[in-house]
């Protein structure tokens, strides 16, 4: 039998969005990675995934091997090379500066047009991360506690994202959690994480397990949805951490 393949979300769903790993949820994570293979997707940037996740697991390089990480919705993938003791960038897939500066305008194309107020943001509205671009309604830096009041029944950014999906219909726009929208290549998803997974695991999906906060329609984990693999919805960390417990049995 197949082991199976244990995929999660991060900001929501491991730890609170941009907030670091909690030390109960890092020990669950380490005793997940001893008996299966794990990746966590999320359209956070690579190097958000060092500070807020990476710096607070204490796994050593044996377990961490077993672990393959898929920044900004799986446009790259890092995974734990034991000889450099480090992590290794198996491939990127980056945006032409021509398609940033074009996400960008539309982008403020769209809030402006909107009507939505965007004033007085903690940090950029708007974050180039190389394969994706991100805007956060109250900046890259906003506390989770703004970030959750701002705009919790989407309706925000949904006057945006129906801008853009007109402006920019050849580009991927997902809206995410709390306060996000994260925009990438037509196709790039985390839907295209899994199949990506998939190839490099060589494992079917009847045997992959996924774990997210925002599998709502429209959310930036519902795609995996229909690629059909086990989806199980959380609230939030804890939750998570409850499941993965529960599937370590």
């Amino acid at each position: 039998m197949t082991q199976k393949i244990i995929v999660c979300d991060l900001d929501g769903t491991l730890a609170p969005s941009k907030a670091p790993l909690e030390k109960s949820m890092a020990d669950v994570l380490c005793r997940v990675l001893e008996k299966h293979k794990m990746a966590v997707i999320s359209g956070a940037s690579y190097k958000q995934f060092q500070s807020q996740f990476l710096d607070h697991l204490s796994c050593g390089g044996e377990i961490l091997k077993n672990l393959y990480l898929f920044p900004t919705n799986g446009t790259a993938c890092f995974i734990f090379d034991a000889a450099e003791n480090g992590w290794k960038n198996l491939y990127e897939e980056k945006m032409t500066a021509q398609e940033i500066d074009k996400i960008i305008s539309a982008l403020q194309n769209a809030v402006s047009k909107s009507g939505v107020d965007v004033s007085n943001p903690f940090g950029e509205l708007i974050e180039d991360r190389g394969s994706q671009v991100t805007f956060s309604g109250r900046g890259q830096e906003a506390p989770l506690d703004v970030k959750k009041i701002w705009d919790p029944d989407k309706t925000k950014r949904q006057k945006i994202v129906a801008i853009l999906e007109k402006d920019i219909p050849e580009f991927e726009i997902r809206i995410n959690a709390n306060s996000s929208i994260d925009i990438t290549h037509k196709g790039i998803d985390k839907a295209y994480a899994i199949r990506k997974i998939e190839e490099m695991l060589k494992v079917g999906r009847e045997n992959i397990v996924f774990l997210g906060d925002a599998l709502f329609p429209g959310g930036n984990d519902s795609s995996v949805i229909p690629t059909g693999v086990k989806c199980i919805a959380v609230s939030g960390p804890e939750e998570a951490e409850r499941e993965l417990i529960n599937i370590l049995g």
